[in-house]
């Protein structure tokens, strides 16, 4: 068990409002189409820094521990659909971390 810190709740809530800005208006829309722009919407949750978070600074993560990503991912809770969360955790914690380690 951690301690919710003011840290945690920065990317809680910096997630919150990006689901509800970037993804939640264009879900229906998306879902119509049957497509999900991920280069898009990877490139847009990097550019806020949250596709690094647990991953080393000497590889332009942030370098925090696994609270700040498990932060992180209940954020994403807040998306009106399980793909684009489930796509994003597949590339942060399934894709990158070998990467990272063995890349």
């Amino acid at each position: 068990m951690f301690t919710m810190t003011e840290e945690h709740q920065q990317i809680i809530n910096t997630v919150k409002k990006f689901v509800e800005t970037e993804i939640n208006p264009h879900v229906e829309e998306w879902e119509e189409a049957e497509i999900f722009p991920a280069h898009e919407v990877f490139k847009k949750l990097g550019d806020i820094g949250m596709l690094g978070i647990n991953k080393p600074e000497e590889y332009g993560g942030l370098g925090l521990d696994y609270s700040y990503q498990a932060a992180f991912t209940t954020a994403l809770g807040y998306c009106d659909c399980g793909g684009i969360p489930m796509a994003t955790s597949v590339q942060t914690d399934m894709a990158t971390p070998a990467l990272s380690r063995f890349g």
